[in-house]
């Protein structure tokens, strides 16, 4: 990917106007019992699923955690959406890393 096209996708990343849709989508998909948070049970599915859409290893109970804890940024044990937006956007931006590498 030339590094135009990596600029404009990453800017397109950053636009709430462009990529918020996509990450109340996600959000919804991944909210299983539409409480509107996603609790822990939840983001390993979520999580296993990105893993094996990359081709990795799922992640250990211990990844699955540390993962909770890095996005709950409030500590009360779930995701918000808000919380959830730092994980779409870091997924984004690390896939448009993988493909230009």
């Amino acid at each position: 990917m030339d590094p135009q096209k990596k600029k404009e996708l990453r800017k397109q990343i950053l636009d709430e106007k462009i990529f918020g849709p996509m990450v109340d989508k996600s959000f919804g998909d991944a909210d299983l019992d539409n409480s509107g948070f996603i609790e822990k049970n939840e983001l390993a599915i979520l999580l296993k699923s990105i893993h094996l859409s990359l081709n990795i290893p799922p992640p250990s109970k211990d990844d699955i955690d540390k993962e909770l804890k890095r996005l709950d940024t409030n500590s009360d044990g779930k995701i918000s959406k808000e919380e959830f937006r730092a994980l779409v956007k870091d997924l984004a931006l690390f896939s448009i890393d993988i493909m230009t590498n």
